[in-house]
């Protein structure tokens, strides 16, 4: 798990607290697996009711970044809502809908 600066929520679009890269994988059509990371953005509006986000809701609240000694207990944070945050499975129909759509232009 890797943590970066905020992005927008693909979700919503509105901006995102956080950017977490976690690994990701599934099962291709030939059965092979395919391993590797995917982003996961903590969004207040999206995530208000999702497991463990509240504690990383009021961390951003109160503190403004993260220092040396808050580091351990933003990590904690951090490491509860990654472990229950979750990659939706792969649409494979929706993906082959924006390959046409950006083979066409259109996207």
């Amino acid at each position: 798990m890797t943590a970066q600066e905020p992005s927008s929520c693909p979700r919503c679009r509105r901006e995102g607290l956080l950017l977490v890269r976690v690994p990701y994988g599934w099962t291709n059509a030939e059965g092979t697996a395919v391993d590797g990371r995917n982003g996961v953005v903590l969004c207040a509006a999206c995530d208000a009711q999702a497991p463990h986000a509240a504690p990383l809701f009021t961390w951003f609240h109160v503190n403004s970044g993260v220092e040396r000694e808050t580091s351990e207990e933003f990590v904690r944070l951090l490491v509860a809502w990654a472990e229950s945050a979750s990659v939706p499975p792969l649409d494979e129909g929706r993906l082959d809908e924006e390959i046409s759509l950006w083979r066409s232009g259109s996207l």
